[in-house]
């Protein structure tokens, strides 16, 4: 009976050294990329019985306060499908990945040089742009996906809730429309949605089998 609980006690304390210097290594190399050391979940799953395999089936990443292509305090919430290693090579079979953008970032990033305040109305499916000392001017702004790229279209200023004549309207609009190109994302990355939130905005993003050398 001592025997058994002294095994026991050995392989729970194995299991616990090993699932802390497998997390560290995923979020040391996962840093280099995102700039920030993200947390990491490698499942329930008991880690030794996942090394014995060769495969860990799911790897959750998450880090926030990222930046990526002018925006900063990005949220991140990966997960990595099917991880093997060879050597110095790591393959993934797949990858998703929720990007949650802030509308203070918003407002720092894809919308800089205009000022003002970004709130999102998701309701509407849009980004209402206030600019102005009291943010009389506002200009409601769809973003959409086509491809690649993340597209700006913004709609008719209206300032104190009224239209804006015709010529001025198109100066306010012309710097307003923006485009992110999302192209040369790591592990084979492709956007997939997007959507107006409460916070701002969610970008899903999918790829397929990759490997990387680490």
């Amino acid at each position: 009976m001592v025997a058994a609980f002294a095994l026991t006690g050995t392989v729970g304390m194995a299991e616990f050294v090993c699932r802390d210097r497998i997390g560290e290594r995923f979020a040391t190399e996962a840093g280099k990329r995102l700039g920030r050391t993200p947390g990491v979940d490698v499942g329930a799953r008991p880690v030794l019985w996942q090394l014995a395999r060769g495969s860990f089936p799911d790897v959750g990443l998450t880090a926030d306060g990222v930046t990526v292509r002018r925006m900063s305090g990005l949220g991140i919430d990966a997960h990595l499908h099917q991880v093997r290693r060879c050597g110095h090579t790591v393959t993934v079979r797949s990858t998703t990945v929720d990007v949650e953008v802030p509308a203070a970032s918003l407002a720092d990033g894809a919308f800089q040089g205009l000022g003002g305040e970004v709130v999102p109305s998701p309701e509407t499916g849009q980004l209402l742009v206030h600019l102005g000392r009291a943010g009389a001017l506002t200009v409601p702004v769809t973003p959409t996906l086509h491809g690649d790229t993340i597209w700006t279209v913004p709609g008719r200023p209206t300032f104190d809730g009224a239209p804006l004549p015709g010529a001025l309207a198109h100066k306010v609009t012309d710097r307003a429309e923006r485009s992110v190109e999302l192209t040369g994302l790591p592990l084979a990355l492709e956007p997939r949605r997007l959507a107006v939130t409460d916070d701002g905005l969610r970008l899903t993003l999918y790829g397929g089998p990759a490997a990387f050398h680490a």
